[in-house]
């Protein structure tokens, strides 16, 4: 089984930009939905940050993110399982109330606030919305105890870069995650790993942190275990010397 792993949407970016729905519906149209298509891929997996603003969402983002993410989905039947991230919920102390859950009402699509042991094709794979105080305890009980040796997620690690040359010191110690095999997680927008924590990095450009720095989504083989990644070819930024 192939699953698509994409992060970090951001629908609404820079104060809902009308350059960017149109950047946005060229990926999504030219690119990410024509490649699962051409691939038989049926499933995705978000790992979080659907949306760009915590507060709410303009009527012309909400409809653009509608065009070209969630009806696409449901007319190709394709089934997405959504994980929280930090910037799709309302409170910061809670998951609870939420973009997916609030903006989305079709049975394609499952929205996971906590922690969740979920079965792909026979692999076990853990599911890891963002960490927040109501969870915290649920979590780390979970990273412990849980028989997934692959996780998906929306996570802050310490030690890894958020833009390219900009390392975050905040977060989780990576040593948590060592008894697992592959981590992949959205939140840092930057594509970076160490050989078992791997940030996949957003699929589209958002800011001139962002220019001439890879740009794409991926794909998890079930079979080998193993991702690959699609290299986006549409910009937003461009240096002209």
């Amino acid at each position: 089984m192939k699953i698509a792993i994409i992060n970090d949407t951001h629908f609404g970016i820079r104060s809902d930009s009308i350059a960017f729905h149109e950047y946005f519906k060229n990926f999504y149209e030219n690119e990410f939905f024509p490649y699962l298509e051409k691939n038989n891929i049926t499933h995705i997996i978000h790992q979080g940050d659907i949306v760009d603003r915590r507060k709410f969402i303009n009527y012309l983002s909400l409809d653009i993110f509608n065009k070209v993410f969630v009806v696409p989905c449901i007319e190709k039947n394709i089934t997405v399982d959504l994980i929280i991230g930090n910037h799709d919920t309302y409170y910061k102390n809670t998951n609870e109330t939420n973009c997916a859950n609030l903006l989305i009402f079709h049975e394609n699509f499952e929205v996971y606030t906590k922690p969740y042991l979920k079965q792909y094709d026979g692999v076990d794979i853990g599911l890891i919305p963002w960490i927040c105080p109501e969870n915290l305890d649920e979590s780390v009980e979970f990273l412990k105890t849980t028989k997934a040796q692959i996780l998906f997620g929306h996570l802050e690690i310490s030690g890894f870069s958020m833009y390219k040359g900009l390392v975050s010191h905040e977060g989780l110690n990576k040593s948590i995650f060592d008894r697992f095999d592959m981590v992949c997680s959205g939140h840092f927008h930057h594509k970076s790993d160490d050989g078992t924590i791997y940030y996949l990095g957003a699929p589209m450009e958002y800011n001139w942190n962002d220019c001439n720095d890879d740009r794409g989504f991926h794909i998890f083989d079930t079979d080998t275990r193993k991702l690959k990644y699609i290299k986006t070819k549409f910009k937003m930024f461009h240096k002209i010397f």
